[in-house]
């Protein structure tokens, strides 16, 4: 223990020992590697020599082999004939791999300023401390030129002998005022495409990070790497040119259109029988398509398109190994046309005939990717296809495009799409009576959609399988008697004004207490729940809520439910019921639960389920009694970019929000989970269902015996039913 007398303080003591002593020779030994020149080796022969990676558990040395298709794009970011490398491929191919083993050079071979930039500060903070941390930790090279001082290895900043190492995030102030000579972008389609303040943003990502190296002349890179994240842009997107061989459709935005400005390589394998290359993409794999998606998947293989040879999923390591041997590989557009094909020819990279861009761009299908399998890939595909096609939302489909195989997402039209018109519905009608259930109704949804100055009503019967059709569609014009101003002084009644009457929301109460006949049967249906629009005229959200909680007061809060939209098509979910977390205005939030649609999403499910006309699953049938304006509204929309939205010169559209609200009410009560062998009650047919009501005529309402209550005793049931 070192002890210290100090004349202020006295006596000190646990004073912490002195460093040990550094003579200027070892200072100076320390220090001369850092007056060393850049060493001339690859940034894959730098990773083989410094970089350790986790291999199933463990860490090891860092192999080329694994992931041969990353050698050149990592490789090719320390020449000086291109600013920037951008590479668009599928996840957990290895695209986050070569940040790392370029970062590893940069400390090892050409100390410099390199800097990376994460999606969000969160992701970077736990990028730093998954992936980056444990890997200097873990390799001897890094953690030897790693400062020991305190503020030398931060979640921001690490700093090396002789370079720096900064983490940020995309926001105008990391991407400014620096000099830099690698900047890094990860994940790029996840970040925000433009920086800066809304009103006036600056540039992208890549542009800013551009202004970043050129301080460092033909020496400064920018690297990109991103899953493509954004659809593609139907008024931009050029029809296939045997002059541009590999262009990608133009995407709304993101890396896919930064591929495009580049070189463009596509990797090729060679064909072991023909010896002609060609890409491997998913659109090669052969499978039957009408197995199930597991079973196909364990069947697919590869097929080439020059002799019809087919190759198993056992061959891809080999046929990658093969490609990265000049078998194949990355080949790029050229600038000289072919005679005899009249195809643009294709290049190497090092050729001096090479598309003249100073971005050098990959893009790599997900098929030859070596951390995925064919059988898994083609399974969810298969699975996410087939939903679409019942469903009609393409949120997991066009997911697999994305981050499975790596490309821009075009919407394939369902079949008759195009043809979907209100005249065609008509045609196809279902027959039935108004208000009157068909004979294969399980339960009945009743949906309102509030107008300043009426109630727009709609119910609908539930079949099997998701199958559906209107029952009733009417309006409520007049407020109930007892509403403030009800009548006026001449006795004739007011319009209903919901945003100023809260009273006037009690006429929407005996809609949970109708009951719809069921075609051809003595019993008939009351509705399984209510579902009323939260969003309308201004005041009605507060009316809304009295009424609600009038209901559950009377022990009725489970038959009704407030819906609100939200638009989008990346909404977490379709649809979820909970209280909102905050209120907008800074207002405290609502206690109230309230069922949350993700409208542009269940809109594609209804203009799916309404060209369904060859099947009854998942099929919504129009009523022959359903008038044609009504019936029009239906067709209201037509989906856009960003989400759905009314036609030109089309003003009402509330039989198709009547449809988005019946069906997330369903969704929510659990209708996709019904196993239809064993149905739950309320999904009955007859009596037992809960919702059934004895009727004493069939097909008369009028005629309908009150339930009978399990809780009382049956002597009073059945003087209750006299």
């Amino acid at each position: 223990m070192v002890m210290m007398l100090d004349r202020g303080l006295g006596q000190l003591s646990r004073i912490a020992p002195l460093p040990p002593f550094t003579t200027p020779e070892e200072l100076l030994a320390d220090a001369l590697p850092l007056l060393d020149p850049p060493s001339r080796i690859s940034v894959t022969d730098a990773a083989e020599r410094s970089l350790r990676v986790p291999i199933a558990g463990r860490w090891g040395q860092y192999d080329r082999g694994v992931a041969p298709y990353t050698i050149e794009p990592q490789d090719i970011s320390q020449s000086r004939r291109f600013k920037g490398v951008i590479f668009v491929g599928p996840s957990q191919s290895g695209k986050s791999q070569m940040l790392l083993s370029v970062s590893a050079h940069a400390v090892t071979c050409a100390p410099g300023p390199v800097q990376l930039i994460h999606m969000t500060k969160t992701d970077a903070d736990a990028w730093v401390e998954e992936k980056l941390n444990p890997a200097i930790d873990n390799s001897p090279l890094l953690y030897e030129r790693l400062g020991k001082a305190r503020d030398d290895s931060t979640f921001s900043r690490k700093r090396f002998k002789g370079m720096r190492l900064t983490i940020g995030y995309p926001v105008a102030n990391q991407l400014s005022s620096r000099s830099q000579r690698m900047v890094l972008l990860t994940d790029y389609d996840h970040m925000p495409q433009r920086l800066g303040p809304k009103d006036a943003p600056e540039d992208t990502p890549f542009g800013m990070a551009l202004r970043r190296i050129k301080t460092f002349l033909s020496r400064g890179c920018v690297f990109v790497e991103s899953t493509p994240a954004f659809p593609v842009d139907e008024d931009k997107a050029r029809a296939a040119n045997p002059l541009e061989p590999h262009l990608m459709p133009a995407a709304t935005g993101g890396i896919v259109n930064l591929y495009n400005e580049g070189t463009r390589g596509r990797w090729y394998w060679q064909c072991p029988d023909c010896e002609d290359l060609f890409e491997p993409t998913y659109e090669r794999l052969d499978y039957n398509r009408d197995l199930d998606p597991g079973e196909a998947g364990d069947n697919a293989v590869m097929v080439c398109p020059h002799c019809g040879s087919v190759l198993p999923h056992r061959h891809k390591a080999e046929m990658n190994r093969r490609a990265s041997q000049h078998h194949g590989g990355w080949l790029h557009e050229g600038r000289v046309v072919d005679e005899v094909t009249g195809r643009r020819n294709l290049v190497r990279i090092d050729d001096a005939e090479i598309r003249n861009t100073p971005f050098a761009s990959y893009a790599f299908n997900g098929v030859a990717a070596a951390f995925s399998s064919w059988s898994g890939l083609v399974e969810r595909y298969e699975t996410a296809r087939r939903a679409f096609e019942i469903d009609g939302d393409d949120l997991d489909f066009s997911g697999v495009h994305y981050t499975e195989i790596g490309v821009p997402y075009r919407r394939p039209k369902l079949e008759d799409e195009d043809a979907l018109t209100a005249e065609v519905l008509r045609e196809h009608a279902l027959p039935l009576p108004k208000a009157i259930a068909p004979s294969w109704a399980r339960f009945v949804t009743v949906m309102v959609d509030v107008q300043g100055n009426r109630f727009e009503v709609m119910a609908m019967a539930w079949g099997a399988e998701g199958e559906r059709a209107a029952l009733d569609r009417f309006a409520i014009h007049q407020p109930p008697d007892d509403a403030p101003s009800a009548k006026g002084d001449d006795g004739k009644y007011r319009a209903v004004d919901p945003g100023r009457y809260a009273e006037d929301a009690n006429v929407l109460a005996e809609l949970a207490d109708r009951v719809y006949p069921v075609e051809g049967a003595d019993w008939g249906l009351k509705p399984v729940a209510v579902v009323i629009d939260f969003n309308g005229p201004k005041g009605w959200s507060d009316n809304a809520e009295k009424f609600w909680r009038k209901q559950a007061r009377e022990g009725r809060g489970g038959r009704f439910y407030l819906s609100i939209g939200r638009s989008g098509f990346n909404q977490r979910d379709r649809v979820w019921h909970e209280a909102p977390e905050r209120a907008s205005g800074g207002k405290k939030a609502r206690g109230i639960k309230l069922l949350n649609m993700a409208v542009d999403r269940l809109k594609d499910s209804v203009v799916a389920a309404l060209g369904r006309l060859d099947t009854p699953v998942n099929a919504q049938h129009i009523p022959s009694w359903m008038g044609a304006e009504h019936v029009a509204e239906h067709l209201a929309e037509q989906r856009g970019e960003k989400g759905w939205e009314l036609r030109k010169g089309i003003l009402r559209n509330e039989s198709l929000d009547h449809s988005v609200q019946a069906l997330a009410l369903a969704e929510h009560l659990g209708v996709n989970r019904v196993n239809w062998e064993a149905p739950p009650a309320w999904c009955l047919a007859g009596m037992l269902n809960p919702n059934a009501v004895q009727l004493d005529r069939p097909n008369d309402p009028d005629s309908a015996r009150s339930r009978p209550d399990p809780d009382l005793p049956r002597a009073i049931n059945f003087l209750r039913r006299r």
